[in-house]
């Protein structure tokens, strides 16, 4: 195909960003046009060098200019990747639109920047009537274009919330890449198509027949530079992972989403956002290194940019905040606004802001939830919990072969005996807190206390101790009220007082203790249901109780929350339904007794151990395996396709409270992990050399692990096919239900490090139009990354988690409801954060 040297695409972006003149074109002979024929397009910018499509370089810092002092940047096109769309009303009929791609020319001259338009299609744009003006429009990006520019000059496109970043590249101050990454600037390079552009060229009579576009920046950018931690403010930290950087509208005015914009009039619509019932007051950028899959951590003296790409309307000066999000959770917030003492518009259509943030530091609690708008729904949101909260201790003298891993967690969740730990699983952004309750004292005035593994915690922990902990933080002193907490109760199978399985009692118990506390508290517990905004729930407790029947439902004067026909099975190897006491279904995935793949065949013994890295198995699991063929003994892997299963009923499924619990266990080689039988079998061999069935000697009994695999149920004791070794089971009795489905655990590091990493590859995939809401999800050892026992170091994946699901409520514009009018006066509560501002 023919290149043109006049034919150029790009732009140039500055505080007010513009195309080139049509000076700038290299001019050649007239050649006209004939009607009919397809039109040859490009476009210039003027001023540009080269680009190298292999490093997809996307900003240029403009020469003489460094990172630190840029006031304009260059906007490059990235060859063969960026794809346009064509208007033009005046020409051939059935043939006035077409999608194009940029190509760049071979024979450009040196320190230019030319290309052409390639059709991506059969066929492009022809000329019309040739004695006739023809007006061209085109605009950028062609993959944000929802519809239109193909029967008139209006397009409608979206700009996401979530602006995936794309590669994380080093500079040096100069504006050089840092070949070895030690630059003290940092980029997350931008998704360049969000960088809308409206593209014109006017051809007349008479002129040559290849025909110019320019393009104009329409979207509106903010140029964000974090600045590293200071080591004083920061308590003496020299570097900091940052997960995120947001930016969000304090009044709530929309500025992302789908707008419209006529090219021939400049006229843009925003209705179809603004008549939206979402929130699309927050655009974010994750921040996370694609080669590691870990937050981009900078150090003291450096600094990360990131850019955001808005709607192409006028922001007032004051009402756009820059919010930095740390690893943990914790917010640092920068109010956008003029530094010249005007009051004019920070932010319109097609201008460049650029904000330098105040160095990091001063930590503080997680306050991640002061950024979700007062409208959002709750039941929208994505909120990390953790499975038996208070047991926070893991033992020193485990097993992880043969123990049973009595404590889940690993640091106090709200600072309660918090000898243990500084920091708590509220600190690192959980709010949903799960609890067993067991009950002391007299039956006439038992004290719900904190139950797990076995045992009541240790030190005593009370529910008052539980609830008044986590009031004070959801309430800080002297600091915007701005988080809440939701906290599950669980009664204990066999715990009560007297050691009956009563739960009228427990329950009664239970609700005494609310009532009281309740009392004290006055509005701090509430209830929720589908329409509850995030501004009800500021500076709220919702307790909800968990119950398998709806015989004995909570009956006190504090308001509570429960669910009835709850499985509380470790045994789920399919999605539980149950039902809230708003009447919503509830749907939960909670399989949690697992096999363990640490074991070998050398290791196991008489074990129900599995080949090809499935390792030990429960006991339930291999009878049914034996009794069904089909069934997996790979639980494991089973729980991670209920896990995907659960998050794509939330995609198609509306109204439904959704529980995930990651929790779990790899079972050991203990009968409380595995479950037990008691039986006795034959074995077919030659007494005296006569083959017969005979009783094995000792024979096994109570405790002892049978592998089905290792044995024929013989329908009668006569076998003629019958073979050396094969074995009859006699006797067969069932499962030791005492101990097989209370929830102890085997090793629940071992379980942690597993399937928490296989979570993380989950969340961490769900990019782009793949958002969702994910409900409540539960899990071991959060607001760690690692877990040391005796046995050894496990990463458990406790920060990144959580932090996947944090930043999950950032990334796609939420559902939003009608705020409760009676909410506002009894919650304090300022839009605006407490570190920096």
């Amino acid at each position: 195909m023919k290149q043109f040297k006049f034919i150029t695409v790009g732009a140039m972006m500055a505080f007010l960003l513009a195309g080139c003149a049509d000076d700038d074109l290299v001019k050649e002979s007239v050649v006209l046009p004939v009607s009919g024929d397809e039109i040859e397009f490009g476009a210039a910018p003027g001023g540009f060098t080269d680009v190298d499509p292999t490093t997809r370089t996307i900003y240029d810092v403009p020469a003489g200019s460094t990172f630190d002092s840029y006031t304009l940047l260059n906007i490059k096109w990235q060859y063969d990747i960026d794809k346009v769309r064509v208007y033009c009303p005046e020409g051939a009929e059935g043939f006035r639109t077409a999608d194009y791609t940029v190509r760049q020319t071979t024979d450009a001259s040196p320190g230019t920047s030319t290309g052409f338009l390639v059709k991506n299609g059969e066929t492009g744009v022809r000329w019309g009537e040739t004695n006739k003006t023809h007006n061209f429009y085109a605009f950028y990006s062609l993959d944000r274009i929802d519809n239109g520019l193909q029967s008139g000059t209006k397009v409608t496109a979206t700009i996401p919330t979530g602006q995936e970043g794309g590669q994380l590249l080093s500079y040096n101050n100069d504006g050089t890449e840092s070949s070895d990454g030690t630059g003290p600037f940092k980029i997350i390079t931008p998704d360049m198509s969000f960088c809308l552009m409206a593209g014109e060229g006017t051809w007349t009579p008479g002129s040559d027949k290849n025909v110019a576009l320019t393009f104009t920046p329409i979207a509106t950018v903010l140029d964000v530079l974090v600045n590293g931690p200071s080591s004083e403010q920061a308590g003496g930290i020299d570097a900091m992972k940052i997960v995120s950087v947001s930016v969000r509208s304090k009044s709530g005015q929309n500025i992302v989403g789908t707008f419209s914009y006529d090219l021939a009039t400049e006229a843009y619509d925003f209705s179809a956002t603004d008549g939206s019932q979402t929130a699309n007051s927050i655009a974010t950028v994750q921040t996370i290194n694609p080669t590691t899959n870990e937050p981009v951590e900078i150090k003291t003296g450096e600094q990360l940019n990131v850019k955001f790409f808005l709607l192409p309307r006028e922001v007032p000066n004051g009402d756009l905040v820059v919010s930095v999000f740390t690893e943990g959770g914790v917010v640092y917030n920068k109010t956008v606004s003029r530094t010249d003492g005007g009051t004019d518009d920070i932010l319109s259509a097609g201008m460049i802001t650029r904000i330098k943030t105040p160095k990091l530091g001063g930590q503080d609690a997680n306050n991640w939830m002061s950024q979700i708008p007062d409208n959002v729904l709750f039941s929208q949101l994505s909120l990390p919990g953790s499975k038996q909260s208070y047991a926070y201790n893991v033992d020193d003298d485990f097993d992880p072969n043969s123990g049973i891993s009595n404590f889940y967690q690993a640091l106090p969740p709200l600072g309660i005996n918090a000898s243990a730990e500084n920091s708590t699983q509220f600190d690192e952004g959980v709010r949903v807190f799960d609890v067993h309750l067991n009950l002391l004292g007299d039956r006439d005035d038992a004290t719900p206390v904190v139950y797990a593994g076995g045992a009541n915690v240790d030190p005593q922990i009370t529910l008052e101790d539980v609830l008044t902990t986590l009031n004070e933080k959801i309430h800080p002193n002297s600091k915007p009220v701005t988080e809440c907490a939701v906290v599950f109760l669980n009664f204990v199978n066999g715990k009560t007082v007297g050691g009956t399985d009563d739960v009228s009692t427990w329950l009664s118990a239970v609700m005494n203790a609310l009532d009281d506390w309740d009392q004290s508290y006055l509005d701090v517990l509430t209830t929720f249901d589908a329409n509850t905004t995030m501004l009800d729930m500021r500076g709220k407790i919702a307790v909800i109780f968990n119950l398998e029947n709806s015989d004995n439902l909570p009956s006190g004067s504090a308001p509570v929350n429960y669910i009835t026909g709850l499985s509380t099975s470790v045994q789920n190897t399919g999605l539980v339904s149950a039902t809230y006491s708003s009447g919503a279904p509830v749907r939960i995935q909670n399989l949690q007794q697992c096999n363990n793949p640490n074991f070998k065949s050398t290791e196991a013994g008489d074990f129900g151990y599995r080949e090809g890295g499935i390792g030990l198995v429960p006991y339930f699991i291999t009878v049914a395996n034996y009794n069904d063929p089909t069934v997996s003994c790979n639980l494991i892997e089973t729980k991670e396709t209920l896990m995907k299963q659960i998050n794509s009923e939330i995609a198609s499924s509306a109204g439904k409270l959704y529980i995930n619990d990651l929790s779990g266990f790899c079972v050991t080689a203990n009968y409380l992990s595995t479950g037990y039988e008691t039986f006795e079998y034959r074995e077919w061999k030659r007494i005296l050399g006569v083959p017969d069935w005979r009783p094995l000697s000792p024979r096994w009994d109570d405790g002892r692990y049978y592998d089905y695999q290792k044995v024929r149920a013989l329908p009668t004791e006569e076998y003629s096919g019958a073979q050396i070794g094969d074995r009859y089971l006699r006797n067969y009795n069932n499962v030791g239900t005492s101990y097989s489905n209370l929830g102890n655990g085997g090793n629940t590091c071992l379980f942690a490090q597993i399937f928490n990493a296989k979570a993380v590859v989950e969340y961490s995939s769900l990019v782009g139009s793949l958002r969702q809401p994910l409900g409540i999800v539960l899990m071991n050892f959060a607001g760690v990354g690692s877990v040391t026992t005796n046995s050894g170091n496990y990463s458990v994946q406790g920060i990144r988690l959580p932090g996947l699901i944090m930043m999950n409520n950032f990334m796609f514009p939420l559902k939003t409801g009608t705020t409760k009018a009676e909410s506002s006066s009894k919650v304090s509560y300022s839009k605006g954060g407490d570190l920096w501002d």
